[in-house]
């Protein structure tokens, strides 16, 4: 969601100045890659850019061939080979062993621009949401590339039979939580569709309006991630008193129970060290729907505040136990404010994403999943 909200605020910006824009999009990759299916990258005319498509061998040559989609206003596909191997060698030299598709598009602020206007539904939907895009056909007639159709029903993909195709497998996407591609036959032609799923947005609810809130927020936000902070008690060291701190502004009690009762993806974090303030709001918080729930302090502190709020199983249901994470964070080795931020917004990531968090170096094999096959 970072990406996609970094891209349109630009393009607003680059709207207001006059100067045209071009959205490069990953739409396939076969192999190794950097970056994945629905990486993104907006150019403008005067060759500034915005988001990536690649590890950084890629972006030279796609805002040279985005400059000619900007002049022409005609949608194109760019095959970019940097397997060793591959008769046009791209990236030889790069490292990287992988096929990839890019679709590159003119594009601007304006909701008659269908382009601009499913980057703007996908900001402002917070539920799990799905995105088809055409970025393969055979005949115009069906499908040109660059047509979309999105879960709210927005698009411009017109044959009845693709859009019904095409609607099916998206739901098939969504269900397994992962972006994939399909191949499709329309009167023996064919059509080819990046079928992308966004999951909502990770959303924080601290308690405790400590000093580690500040790095935790400077993190969180060039992560996209949206905080939200709310305190009853009277903090021994207040926020206010620290750094960038003067924007921060906390939820009430009112405000917290909507949060934890209608937010999706939200990751609640007790950085206060008030025990009776987390005594008192944790049972409250474990018959919420947040699914995650996580202590700041020792393990002796937690388990004294656990028998002392009476959660336990008599209580709660296993699973509602299950929720609560602590210690919190990674084994990081975290000793400053900072550090300790960096160490828990990690498990969270991990959570929310359901990976281990542990070193890559551990992994066999490739680290993404791979294409099975070239479409």
């Amino acid at each position: 969601m970072k990406e996609i909200k970094t891209i349109v605020e630009n393009l607003k910006k680059a709207s207001a100045e006059g100067v045209k824009t071009a959205l490069a999009s990953v739409v396939n990759v076969y192999g190794s890659s950097y970056r994945r299916t629905g990486a993104r990258m907006l150019i403008r005319e005067d060759g500034f850019w915005f988001g990536s498509v690649s590890g950084g061998c890629l972006e030279g040559d796609v805002i040279t061939k985005a400059k000619t989609v900007i002049k022409s206003g005609e949608t194109l596909l760019y095959t970019y080979d940097t397997r060793q191997n591959a008769k046009n060698a791209f990236g030889m030299g790069y490292g990287c062993k992988g096929l990839l598709e890019i679709l590159i598009e003119p594009i601007s602020y304006d909701e008659k621009n269908a382009s601009f206007s499913i980057l703007n539904t996908i900001l402002s939907v917070q539920h799990q949401q799905g995105l088809s895009t055409v970025f393969y056909s055979d005949d115009d007639q069906i499908a040109t590339i660059g047509q979309r159709q999105h879960t709210s029903g927005k698009g411009n993909i017109k044959n009845s039979e693709l859009s019904k195709l095409i609607e099916e497998d998206l739901k098939s996407a969504i269900t397994a939580r992962e972006s994939t591609n399909s191949k499709y036959k329309i009167d023996g032609k064919k059509i080819k569709v990046l079928h992308e799923v966004f999951q909502p947005n990770l959303n924080i609810l601290i308690y405790g309006a400590v000093f580690h809130v500040v790095p935790f927020l400077r993190i969180a936000n060039e992560l996209g991630y949206n905080v939200h902070v709310t305190d009853s008690f009277e903090p021994i060291q207040p926020i206010w008193n620290f750094p960038n701190a003067d924007e921060i502004s906390l939820l009430d009690e009112k405000e917290v129970s909507k949060l934890i009762e209608s937010t999706p993806n939200l990751a609640v974090v007790f950085l206060t060290h008030n025990f009776f303030y987390i005594k008192e709001e944790l049972p409250k918080v474990l018959k919420s729907r947040a699914p995650y729930i996580g202590i700041l302090g020792s393990r002796k502190k937690t388990q004294k505040i656990l028998r002392e709020a009476e959660v336990n199983e008599a209580h709660f249901s296993s699973a509602a136990l299950a929720k609560i994470h602590y210690p919190i964070g990674l084994d990081i080795g975290a000793n400053t404010p900072e550090e300790i931020a960096l160490s828990i917004i990690a498990e969270i990531r991990a959570f929310f994403s359901s990976k281990t968090g542990e070193p890559l170096t551990k992994f066999e094999g490739a680290i993404h999943d791979k294409n099975l096959e070239i479409l």
